[in-house]
């Protein structure tokens, strides 16, 4: 199922697909998942927390952004070029619609204080919405309606926009705290504008001759298949990739090491205070965090709860000879 609401033909109709557009969709999505994974590493602590807001990481969401509305435009140009085909229209727009819903309710349920009410699959249902009966107007039609949108929020802002009701529309000057932010306006106006570029003279005859562009080589059809199937890509791409962070924080390479230096530093202080000689404290605590880090439990130098303390003074009995 397609990101959009064009789908200008199902993963069984190949011949009907338009590669060119299928790999741009997943270009596009090769961008998103770069762009969420700098979030993903810089709440794990595995790059700077100001990462995904440094200009390079910006203008690339906004690159994405745009990529993916202005493909929402052309698929809607190609899958409804003679008139509006109202089954298919409908039935994506249900599952877009659905699919939007999904995120704001799993925004509601992790991330409580930055929930997404307006991100962009709520954009792609709503911008569709609006752009549908322009499917088969003239191409300047859709390209001056894309240009007032984009500058309507340069020109028309206050604050008579800024209830939650009505801030979805792109016209207030507050701004939401929320994961996913892409206003109806100015990002509607990028749709309108694929669609007028889809529109104009001969570019869907040249998207869809029969000489056209095909996707051939392993990587290129990689990329057109993960494009043909971006919405469940969209949908489960951060879950992954933050599975996978998880995993390798917690178990794998990427692990924090246990602070064996702070548990000497300890283990030390509290042997002498016991008055035993230095050197065997020293001995004594090396050989105790030597054993405990071969028994696969080294996460025990960190942290000693007075559970592990008996286990801890056999292993240092031993240790010492006693």
């Amino acid at each position: 199922m397609n990101f959009d609401l064009g789908g200008e033909g199902g993963a069984g109709q190949r011949e009907t697909r338009v590669d060119a557009v299928d790999c741009a969709r997943g270009l596009a999505l090769l961008g998103m998942a770069a762009y969420h994974l700098s979030w993903d590493l810089a709440d794990f602590r595995l790059a700077p927390p100001m990462l995904p807001f440094t200009p390079p990481m910006r203008l690339l969401s906004h690159i994405v952004a745009t990529a993916f509305l202005a493909l929402v435009g052309v698929s809607l140009a190609l899958a409804h070029r003679k008139k509006l085909n109202q089954r298919a229209f409908w039935r994506r727009l249900g599952i877009v619609a659905a699919a939007a819903a999904l995120v704001t309710l799993g925004s509601l349920a992790f991330a409580p204080s930055e929930p997404i009410y307006f991100g962009i699959l709520h954009c792609i249902a709503v911008a569709s919405l609006i752009a549908a009966p322009f499917v088969t107007a003239p191409a300047w039609a859709s390209l001056a309606i894309g240009m007032a949108a984009i500058g309507a929020p340069f020109l028309i802002r206050s604050p008579l926009f800024d209830p939650p009701w009505l801030l979805w529309l792109g016209l207030g000057e507050a701004l939401p705290n929320t994961l996913d932010w892409r206003p109806l306006l100015p990002w509607a106006g990028v749709v309108f504008l694929g669609l007028g570029a889809a529109r104009l003279p001969g570019v869907i005859e040249r998207l869809t001759a029969p000489k056209r562009w095909r996707a051939a080589s392993r990587p290129s059809r990689a990329i057109g298949f993960a494009g043909r199937h971006s919405l469940p890509i969209y949908l489960v791409h951060q879950p992954i990739l933050i599975g996978l962070l998880a995993a390798l924080t917690a178990w794998g390479p990427l692990a924090p090491k246990p602070d064996r230096n702070a548990f000497l530093a300890a283990c030390q202080r509290a042997c002498v205070a016991q008055r035993r000689p230095a050197d065997e404290c020293d001995t004594g605590c090396r050989c105790v965090a030597d054993a405990v880090e071969r028994s696969g439990d080294a996460d025990r130098l960190a942290t000693v709860t007075p559970e592990r303390r008996a286990e801890l003074k056999r292993l240092a009995d031993a240790c010492m000879g006693r």
